[in-house]
C-alpha cells in the first residue's frame, strides 16, 4: 500500500513540475550573519516546515467542512456514502442549504537534529469559522475566517519563534458524479512574526551569555488547494481516495534585528562592545506538495461512524533554492560552506490516523480526528474538532 502511494503521488508531481515549471527558492538572508552555515540552513529549513504545515493545516479546515456537506447528501439520497466526515442522512438533497461551523485544532510537531546543533519543536493552534450556501444539489460555495497561533523553540541557534496568522479561505466544491467530486480553495494569511535568539560569543577570551537577538518580521502567506474525491459505499462500510496538490508562497518583508550583533571598537576590551540593529533581506518560501488519501468508515449506526486512514505526501519542484545574503555589509552565505537546505530534509512524508463522525440531531453535526505523520526526523501529531449546523 505504502509504495502504490508512493507512486501515484510522484507521477501526479512530475507531471506538475513539467506543466508549472515549478521551482520552490528560499531567498534572502537568515537571521545572523555571524553564525555558521549550518544555523542559517537551520532556520531555513525550520521556515519552510512551518510555512507548509500551517498552510495545510488552513486547508484541512476548510476540506473537513465541504466533505461533510457534500457526503449528507449522497447519504440521504442512498446511493454513494460520505467521506470524512458525515452526519447520517437526516435532510434530503434539497434541504438545508446553508451551514455555519467552526473547527479548532493542534499540531505538535519536532524535527530532531536537523544539524548537530539540535533541531526545533512547537506547537500550532488553529481555528476557523465559516459559512458556506449550496447553489443547487451539486454545487457549494463558502469562505472561512482563519486564525493561528505557533509557539516553539529552536534549539540550533538557542532561540525561540512565535507566529500570529489572520486569514481568509474561499472555496467550492462540485459534484461531478455520485461517487466524484472536486473541490478548489484559495486562501492568505497576515503572519506577524516574532523570532529570537541567543547571540553568545567569546570576546578576549571572555564568554558573553544571556544576549538575546529579537525580531519581529511580517509576511504575506498564500496557498492555493485542489483535490478530487472519489468515493465508493459498500454495505456499511464507507470508502475514500482522494488526491490533493497544494501549492503555498511565504513572502516574509525585509526587517530589523535589534540588539543581535556586536562589534569590538578599536581600543578593544568587553567594555568597548557596543550592540547594533541589523537589517535583512526578505525572504519567499515556496513549496509544491501532492498528496494522497486512502480511508476507510463503517457506519456503525445512523449516528455514528468510525474511521481510519493513511496519507502520503510528496514535495517537489524544490531542488534549487537561492540564498541572496545579508544587507549593510554582511556575509553571503551562498559560498564558503553554505549547504543547500533540501539536503537537511526529506520531500516524503507518511501517516495516518483515526477519525469520528457524528450525528447530534436537530441538523448539528460534529467530527473528531487525530493523526501521525513523519517524514525524515520531523514529526507531527495531531488532533481536530469540527462541530456544524445546517439550516
Amino acid at each position: 500500500m505504502r509504495f502504490y502511494m508512493k507512486n501515484v503521488v510522484r507521477g501526479v508531481a512530475i507531471t506538475l513540475a513539467a506543466i508549472t515549471g515549478a521551482k520552490a527558492y528560499y531567498e534572502g538572508s537568515a537571521y545572523d550573519y555571524g553564525y555558521t552555515a549550518a544555523t542559517n540552513n537551520s532556520t531555513i529549513v525550520t521556515e519552510r516546515r512551518v510555512a507548509t504545515v500551517a498552510s495545510e493545516a488552513q486547508a484541512n479546515m476548510v476540506l473537513s467542512q465541504i466533505s461533510a456537506r457534500l457526503g449528507s447528501d449522497t447519504a440521504a439520497a442512498g446511493t454513494s456514502f460520505s467521506l470524512l466526515p458525515t452526519k447520517g442522512g437526516n435532510a434530503g438533497a434539497t434541504d438545508n442549504r446553508s451551514s455555519v461551523w467552526a473547527r479548532a485544532g493542534i499540531d505538535h510537531m519536532n524535527e530532531s537534529n536537523i544539524t548537530r546543533l539540535g533541531g526545533w519543536d512547537a506547537n500550532l493552534w488553529t481555528l476557523a469559522i465559516g459559512y458556506d450556501y449550496k447553489i443547487n444539489d451539486k454545487v457549494l460555495l463558502g469562505a472561512a475566517l482563519t486564525y493561528s497561533n505557533l509557539n516553539g523553540k529552536t534549539k540550533f541557534n538557542n532561540g525561540s519563534m512565535r507566529d500570529n496568522a489572520y486569514g481568509i479561505v474561499p472555496y467550492a466544491a462540485f459534484k461531478v458524479a455520485p461517487c466524484f467530486d472536486v473541490d478548489v480553495m484559495v486562501g492568505y494569511s497576515r503572519v506577524n512574526k516574532k523570532r529570537d535568539r541567543g547571540t553568545a560569543a567569546t570576546i578576549d577570551d571572555q564568554a558573553l551569555s544571556g544576549v538575546k537577538a529579537t525580531s519581529s518580521p511580517k509576511s504575506d502567506r498564500y496557498f492555493a488547494a485542489l483535490h478530487g474525491n472519489y468515493k465508493h459505499h459498500i454495505n456499511r462500510w464507507n470508502l475514500l481516495a482522494r488526491l490533493g496538490y497544494l501549492f503555498v508562497t511565504d513572502r516574509q518583508k525585509s526587517y530589523t534585528e535589534r540588539n543581535g550583533i556586536t562589534n569590538i571598537n578599536p581600543g578593544g576590551g568587553v567594555g568597548n562592545i557596543n550592540k547594533q540593529d541589523k537589517s535583512y533581506l526578505g525572504l519567499t518560501n515556496n513549496v509544491n506538495r501532492v498528496s494522497l488519501r486512502l480511508q476507510a468508515g463503517y457506519k456503525a449506526s445512523p449516528t455514528v461512524e468510525p474511521y481510519a486512514f493513511l496519507t502520503y505526501a510528496l514535495d517537489f519542484g524544490a531542488t534549487k533554492m537561492k540564498f541572496a545574503g545579508v544587507a549593510n555589509g554582511g556575509a553571503d552565505l551562498s559560498s564558503g560552506g553554505y549547504v543547500d537546505p533540501n539536503s537537511r530534509r526529506s520531500n516524503n512524508t507518511f501517516g495516518g490516523g483515526l477519525g469520528l463522525n457524528a450525528n447530534l440531531g436537530n441538523n448539528w453535526g460534529s467530527s473528531i480526528e487525530g493523526s501521525y505523520l513523519q517524514s525524515k526526523k520531523f514529526r507531527n501529531i495531531g488532533g481536530w474538532l469540527r462541530v456544524s449546523k445546517k439550516f
